[in-house]
């Protein structure tokens, strides 16, 4: 008894000499303490710890938290096992916040409870020094804290075993396990039993974890030993390490993914160059094609330094699909780019006006012809143009009189000519060509016409006939498409700021053919304005058809599975848990379910191919 006080004491003055002597003038006999110890007494004093303030606590815990959920079968188990101990068990998030307590004998309670030891108060090392909870987490492994080498006096009557929690994904510290006891009941297996409970809680939490994530993880833990920076992705994850993050965002990530899930591979590995970005990227596809596929970028050496090895890398790709460097350069260059090929038309048609005549705006169903023919002349006259379609000038007679006045007056005409005659189109470029003095020089004539996706019959060299000038359908200018949807969203909601959307939901806009092109971007867009307001843009919030568009495929087992899962929920009016017992499954089953089988119970469930 008189040996352990005396232990007692040489351990609280070796702390009090750290704490008025400094870090560097005072010395600690190895003998005393042991190394994990005096390591976290030293961090508490760099971080000014007061020995004799208590914790504090932090916000409300929430009960519905990964480390509960993967803890809690857990600890109702050692609390079963340990019935005949003095035992007590805690739980901490990863800002060392107790978020459970276990006690085994109602009488400890008060003793914990003077000590702050209960759910909400702060545990870390860097407000409350060395203890159970916090050094794990700061030390990043097991540790005995033992009577006075707890740095807080508060808690010099109990003895601590604690383990870290990892992620078995990120490879992060969540949290940290403790088991305790009153110091005269300390014993060394608490070390083995913290060791094992804190590893049985991260198995936990990687059976909650959906199985393509964990592939994922895998994947990056592979080429993270690469003195590159390398980033790693699914269709819903990015695993990247901070060098790599500059060069991607949201929208990199969407367009990317959808591009390179589409691509007809023929090696499993390709080598490009991203000029702007100053480098090389080595892209791997793995795991399995299609939705579940993964792709592993590597940035290497510098472009300049690479360029002569570079110039015999295929593109892949044919003349219908951008290649991968193309695709790569084009993301490379978002941000330096200013304008999309639609606000760049606008220059295009003011070169097909330069040279006289008619002006010829052609392209697909619903490129939006009009809208940049009518853009184009506002800028030029200042006034709205007029507009007309071609077989009004056979059926009316009045028609030509009538267009002759809106070019008197100042204003620009259009003319849907997408079914315009051959002797038609004759006097229209005669009428055009004829100069009226005094009439706004912008005021000119603009000739639409519809494509279908292939140039019309008649040649570009038609005299008096400027242009053609064409207007790209939404999909041939996919990888603008953030910057075309915030173009459209200004012209249309002037002022305001454009519509932010998910990653996920992104991602459904990459994936859309856009049948209607601009027309239905613009419409979606004034639909969104109205149901979402400024709020972010969920994949809730997009038409059913575009969910199913970016959703994967299912074999008939999870068809059913998921049939199953979504007639439970609808049961359950949303509730997880309640659709859990339904189906006799565990809720941390219910959730990984969920995950891997796309069923969001805050949404309409999408069902693939309804």
């Amino acid at each position: 008894m008189i040996e352990k006080s005396r232990r007692e004491d040489a351990v609280r003055n070796a702390r009090e000499r750290l704490i008025t002597e400094g870090l560097v003038r005072a010395s600690i006999p190895a003998s005393l303490v042991p190394e994990e110890i005096e390591q976290s007494w030293r961090r508490s004093v760099s971080h000014h710890v007061n020995p004799a303030t208590g914790p504090h606590v932090l916000g409300d815990i929430d009960p519905d938290s990964a480390i509960l959920r993967a803890a809690g079968r857990i600890l109702d188990q050692w609390q079963d096992n340990l019935t005949d101990t003095r035992l007590a068990l805690f739980l901490a998030d990863e800002e060392g916040r107790i978020v459970s307590r276990r006690i085994i004998d109602a009488q400890d309670a008060r003793t914990l409870d003077n000590a702050y030891a209960a759910e909400g108060f702060v545990f870390s090392e860097k407000a409350l020094g060395t203890n159970g909870l916090g050094t794990p987490i700061e030390g990043r492994g097991v540790v005995f804290v033992l009577g006075t080498e707890h740095f807080n006096d508060a808690l010099a009557q109990l003895a601590c075993a604690g383990a870290p929690i990892k992620h078995p994904i990120t490879g992060r510290i969540v949290g940290s396990l403790s088991i305790a006891s009153h110091v005269d009941a300390a014993s060394p297996l608490m070390v083995s039993m913290a060791r094992q409970a804190g590893h049985q809680i991260a198995e936990a939490l990687e059976l909650m974890a959906d199985s393509r994530n964990l592939e994922l993880a895998r994947t990056y833990r592979r080429f993270q030993s690469s003195r590159n920076p390398v980033l790693v992705m699914n269709s819903e994850t990015v695993m990247t390490d901070l060098p790599a993050l500059a060069h991607f965002d949201a929208e990199a990530h969407a367009y990317l993914w959808e591009t390179l899930r589409r691509h007809q591979w023929e090696k499993d590995t390709v080598q490009l160059e991203l000029p702007l970005l100053g480098t090389e990227a080595v892209i791997r596809r793995l795991g399995r094609p299609g939705q579940d596929a993964i792709f592993a970028l590597e940035f290497t050496t510098p472009a300049g330094a690479a360029s002569g090895r570079i110039e015999s890398t295929r593109t892949l790709g044919d003349a219908k699909e951008p290649g991968l460097r193309e695709v790569l350069n084009g993301l490379s260059s978002r941000k330096a780019r200013t304008t999309t090929s639609y606000s760049a038309l606008q220059n295009d048609i003011s070169k097909a006006a330069a040279t006289g005549g008619t002006i010829r705006v052609i392209g697909g169903p619903g490129v939006g012809k009009r809208h940049q023919s009518s853009k184009w002349l506002r800028q030029h006259t200042g006034r709205e143009p007029g507009s007309f379609a071609a077989n009004e000038f056979t059926t009316d007679p009045s028609a030509w009189a009538r267009m002759e006045a809106v070019l008197n007056e100042g204003r620009g005409v259009i003319i849907d000519g997408s079914t315009m005659p051959e002797e038609l189109l004759g006097r229209l470029i005669q009428f055009a060509g004829i100069a009226r003095a005094g009439v706004h020089p912008g005021a000119r004539v603009v000739l639409t016409q519809r494509t279908n996706g292939q140039a019309p019959h008649r040649g570009d060299d038609t005299p008096g006939l400027s242009g053609p000038v064409h207007v790209p359908s939404l999909v041939d200018v996919r990888d603008e498409l953030p910057e075309i949807i915030r173009e459209v969203s200004a012209e249309i909601f002037p002022g305001i700021q454009p519509p932010r959307f998910s990653p996920a939901a992104l991602q459904c806009l990459f994936a859309w053919d856009w049948p209607g092109n601009v027309g239905e971007l613009a419409r979606l867009l004034a639909v969104l304005r109205h149901s979402t307001g400024d709020a972010l843009v969920q994949t809730k919030d997009l038409p059913a058809a575009m969910h199913r568009a970016s959703l994967p495929s299912f074999s008939r087992y999870e068809q059913s599975e998921r049939d199953a899962i979504v007639s439970a929920l609808a049961e359950a009016e949303g509730n997880k848990t309640r659709a859990a017992e339904i189906l006799g499954i565990g809720r941390t089953t219910m959730w990984r379910k969920m995950r891997t089988l796309k069923i969001d119970a805050d949404e309409r469930v999408i069902r693939p191919g309804v």
